[in-house]
């Protein structure tokens, strides 16, 4: 039995729920998880320390990950190099599989250039897209997106694109590290 940290920031929550998916996933084949959200938890380096494996999950806005998962990766370096260390992109571009892994995925090969880490497993996971809930300049700018990537741009559509198959893959595959 592992002890598994996984780090986490959702902005609409779609990070959220597949971070307590993945946990569900890792808990159900004998690991033990401990879920961190970075916008609402004081992290210390020994939350790092204690864990067998450190996975870092974050979404993206506009293009970057979003700045609770920055700074957490900035901060704790030093430690998540001694670990073993997976890195985890939630975005809407990775609704075409071909854009989740760092070959193809121009947000994970920026990631690692910022942050020089070693994880063992990076990869990209679909988001959900609910133009309903978004505020009008959110909405705007992800039409615009999504229109520049030939997604769906109709204001009242909600899809959840997470590939949930992927995300059950992805907790064996991070199983077979620890």
């Amino acid at each position: 039995m592992a002890k598994i940290a996984l780090f986490f920031v959702s902005q609409d929550g779609q990070t959220n729920k597949i971070a307590h998916t993945l946990s569900s996933h890792l808990t159900s084949s004998a690991h033990r998880v401990t879920l961190f959200d970075l916008r609402d938890t004081a992290v210390s380096a020994s939350d790092i320390e204690e864990a067998d494996l450190v996975i870092v999950l974050a979404a993206i806005r506009y293009g970057f990950h979003l700045k609770p998962a920055e700074r957490f990766l900035s901060t704790y370096g030093d430690k998540l190099c001694k670990k073993p260390l997976v890195m985890l992109s939630v975005n809407l571009t990775a609704r075409k599989p071909h854009k989740r892994t760092i070959e193809h995925s121009v947000y994970l090969q920026k990631w690692l250039k910022r942050h020089p880490l070693e994880p063992r497993i990076v990869r990209a996971i679909a988001g959900k897209l609910d133009y309903p809930s978004y505020r009008f300049f959110d909405r705007f700018m992800i039409q615009l997106i999504m229109r520049i990537t030939k997604g769906p741009t109709d204001p009242s559509v909600t899809v959840e694109f997470t590939d949930w198959d992927q995300v059950k893959e992805l907790a064996e595959e991070i199983s077979q590290l620890v």
